[in-house]
């Protein structure tokens, strides 16, 4: 969301229309109103009331309205504010204009209004608000109102002067937070915008977060979201959560069958393929591996039930070990964010848990998880960047999504998988450090091929959880807005923590090994956060200041409200959204931003003012899409054809016909069908990935063609990665070095307009850089890249064609050859099958 203008700034100047803040617009109308100039003081209370339903100005701009229809003898409009505040979740709001209401003249009796008289300004608040505790007698009377035209706008009187300086000084204080008012004033937004949280009457529940909002311009490019948007359908809030979530419940027991099944036949398969490489070559002595075609499953049910008993200790101590994680004191907690530790007690006291452990990490880099499958012996563990650099709301709103997770009890598969998770990625990451070390090139590459056996391990485990780890992110969310009713700090958290991993990224070279190997735990998927982190962080200063002589400063404002525009339709619109999530360990964020929005503006609070996107909506097309899923649909095709094939040899063989009944129950039908279709998948969609390049751009012609700019991808980008756009990127290039990067599997690309990752289509095809040049031994310099953008699940990247440095050193990663050859690999390993027979 757009990042709120500070109103004690000196670039917010009042005059500016385009950016002047609610504060001193605020202040303009209570002036006029007291200068008893009220069309005046109506019109700039009617440019606060186009701030979104949550601001804490919104209601006081309603509430002057009424004021200032009441001077200007306005009845019919003066109800109609009165009505919009009846509509309002505010009480006290509610039971003022009811009051106001039964004040209020019969229209048809009211007279025409007189002319001004000449009274000198009493030393009573001329404003004519009362405090919401007022009885309906001390109501002040209507005086005569004074038309603009007649009479000039005169300055207040020194008193008048006096008490709007201690109204102001009081509201100030109030939005520093730096002590608790008794001021019952109307204009105090703590008694207008007060929101039922978790429990009203707790003097521990989390204070709502001032926001000062801009003033959006009459000729303003946004739209805001305003209260006529949302019908009264729409005023139902999400609907209260089960206590017992069984969908997720459900999901977590056939993950963990599914990982004992999946876990139990790799090791019997490794254990079997071991023997049968040893027994394969005539040695001095024959030799075997004994036991290897004996059954341990018990064994291996047993282990895994031992280490997901055992997980949070032995994280513990992995992180200790590692990457340093100490305890985090409730005191410590309080320093840096009391509305997380007054959320925490809030929760903790409703479900009757004691607090969980609190852990920090000693590392700049941003880190949010938790772990333990029960609610006692849980760890929310917090990065020493987040509690340095976030703000309290942001803070808050962390742990209220890792509390959500608590209450959901999602902790019993996931945070045992992540110790997997973390075990193999920490195995790969050190062997390829100590293998960088090394200089004997033998030795340094069999650590190469150790660390990189660990890193597909690594990844096919991940594939494992995905499904799980969407729907507990899911569930997340929806717990954390019931727990905190406050949507639009968590919408805020989500985008402050996107920003800080890309920045992070930018410092450090590469992602934090944290963020890769638990990324199934943390808020936010690092891949997905990398290009869209990057766009707002390298415009999140620019917003702020709206000075109307710099137009670039607006404009910069307006590209970063566009980015989020664009990344919300990307991906909410997309008719394909619900398919490209298989490879993603997170919603997509632009979904969680729109749905998170839809609730901060039912529950009226703060909420961006949106450009809208001028995309056209896209059809649902289904040839395209089983061109996306052609691997699958060959799978299945092939498996069929295989299935119909059974079913003619089976018939046949009852015709005793003999020459076709080897068809019947032949499981080489199948398994070569289920090849065949694979490889026939893989081959048809090849000229739709890889769409032509044309001529690379020799070097000489490097500086007069014009590049892409990473931001246009994300604008621009396919509604399906199968639809590969062609483009020619120059940035630096980032990145791990030596053996970590053998497969390019941690390179990335930044220009001037932020990062996007770089992959390799085949990862087997990088092996052939290492005996020649590889982009991993440029990472740090200006390099060109040539390849195809794809977008789906939320992630942005380029299959690389080419990386160049100059002239003399490029890398070719021949994609569509290397992708040829291997379907037709697999579709001749389906014939074979089928020919070899069973």
């Amino acid at each position: 969301m757009a990042q709120p203008i500070d109103p004690k700034s000196p670039d917010s100047k009042p005059g500016n229309r385009s950016g002047a803040s609610a504060k001193q617009v605020y202040q303009q109308a209570v002036t006029a109103f007291k200068a008893q100039s009220y069309d005046q003081a109506l019109a700039l209370f009617q440019r606060l009331g186009r701030l979104p339903p949550g601001s804490p100005y919104y209601l006081k701009a309603v509430m002057g309205q009424v004021r200032a229809h009441q001077r200007l003898k306005q009845v019919d409009q003066a109800r109609l504010s009165c009505q919009a505040l009846i509509d309002s979740s505010s009480s006290e709001a509610r039971q003022w204009a009811q009051q106001i209401l039964s004040q209020l003249p019969d229209s048809s009796k009211v007279e025409a209004p007189s002319a001004p008289q000449q009274t000198a300004p009493a030393k009573a608040n001329l404003s004519g608000f009362v405090p919401l505790a007022a009885p309906a007698s001390q109501s002040p009377p209507s005086s005569p109102p004074k038309s603009a035209a007649q009479t000039p706008i005169s300055l207040p009187a020194p008193e008048e002067l006096e008490q709007l300086r201690s109204e102001n000084a009081d509201l100030e204080v109030a939005e520093a937070r730096e002590a608790e008012s008794t001021y019952q004033s109307l204009f105090h937004f703590k008694q207008l915008n007060q929101r039922s949280g978790i429990d009203q009457n707790n003097s521990d529940r989390p204070p709502d977060a001032p926001v000062d909002a801009a003033i959006p311009a009459s000729e303003s490019r946004a739209k805001p979201i305003s209260r006529s948007t949302v019908t009264p359908r729409q005023q139902q809030l999400q609907a209260p959560l089960p206590k017992y979530p069984l969908e997720l419940w459900l999901q977590q027991g056939l993950t963990a069958i599914a990982l004992l099944w999946v876990i139990n036949w790799a090791i019997h398969f490794a254990l079997r393929t071991v023997d049968r490489l040893l027994r394969w070559h005539w040695w001095p002595v024959q030799l075997s591996l004994p036991g290897a075609n004996q059954t341990y499953t018990v064994w291996i049910i047993g282990g895994l039930v031992v280490l997901a008993l055992t997980s949070p200790w032995m994280m513990d101590f992995a992180l200790a070990f590692w990457h340093g994680q100490k305890p985090l004191s409730t005191r410590q907690l309080q320093g840096y964010s009391p509305g997380a530790l007054r959320l925490l007690r809030q929760v903790c006291r409703q479900h009757g848990w004691q607090l969980p452990e609190l852990r920090v990490i000693p590392d700049q880099a941003p880190l949010c998880f938790s772990y333990g499958w029960l609610a006692r012996n849980t760890r929310i563990v917090v990065s020493q960047g987040i509690l340095d650099r976030g703000p309290d709301e942001a803070i808050a709103a962390l742990y209220g999504y890792e509390l959500a997770r608590m209450v959901n009890g999602s902790g019993a598969v996931l945070p045992v998988v992540g110790l997997l998770l973390l075990l193999l990625h920490t195995a790969y990451h050190r062997l390829a450090q100590l293998g960088n070390r090394l200089t004997q090139p033998l030795l340094r590459n069999i650590l190469g091929v150790l660390s990189s056996l660990f890193f597909g391990l690594f990844w096919l485990l991940r594939q494992l959880v995905l499904w799980l780890s969407r729907l507990c992110c899911s569930w997340g969310d929806r717990r954390a807005i019931a727990l905190t009713q406050h949507p639009d700090h968590l919408a805020d958290g989500l985008l402050q923590f996107t920003e800080a991993i890309a920045t992070d990224l930018e410092r450090r070279g590469s992602l934090h090994p944290l963020l890769t190997s638990l990324e199934i735990l943390m808020p936010v998927s690092g891949r997905q956060a990398i290009t869209p982190g990057s766009l707002l962080a390298k415009v999140r200063g620019d917003g702020q200041n709206l000075e109307k002589e710099d137009d670039s400063c607006g404009d910069r404002f307006g590209n970063r409200a566009t980015t989020i525009a664009n990344l919300i339709a990307v991906d909410s619109l997309n008719p394909y959204r619900q398919w490209l999530r298989v490879s993603a360990s997170h919603l997509p964020l632009g979904e969680r931003l729109l749905g998170l929005s839809q609730q901060a503006i039912l529950r009226q609070q703060p909420t961006i003012a949106l450009p809208l996107p001028s995309s056209t909506s896209t059809n649902f097309s289904l040839p395209l899409l089983l061109l996306q899923k052609g691997p699958l649909a060959g799978l299945l095709m092939g498996g069929g054809i295989a299935m119909g094939l059974w079913f003619l040899g089976g018939i046949v063989n009852r015709l005793r016909w003999q020459w076709l009944s080897w068809l019947y129950q032949d499981p080489s039908v199948l398994m070569g069908g289920l090849w065949l279709g694979l490889g026939l998948g893989l081959l048809l969609r090849i000229n739709a990935l890889f769409p032509d390049l044309g001529s690379s751009p020799p070097a000489e012609q490097t500086s007069t063609t014009a590049p892409d700019t990473i931001a246009d991808l994300l604008h621009s980008s396919s509604v399906l990665p199968v639809q590969g756009k062609p483009v020619i990127l120059q940035g630096q290039l980032r990145g791990s070095v030596g053996l970590e990067n053998w497969g390019c599997q941690n390179l990335y690309l930044d220009d001037a307009s932020g990062l996007v990752k770089l992959a390799n289509p085949i990862p087997l095809g990088s092996l052939q850089g290492l005996l020649k040049q590889h982009p991993e031994q440029w990472i740090g310099q200006a390099v060109t890249v040539s390849g195809w953008s794809r977008y789906g699940g939320g992630l942005l990247w380029v299959d690389i064609h080419q990386v160049q440095l100059d002239p003399r050193h490029r890398f070719q990663a021949y994609g569509p050859i290397w992708a040829t050859l291997l379907s037709l690999a697999i579709s001749l390993i389906g014939v074979w099958t089928i020919f070899r027979g069973g």
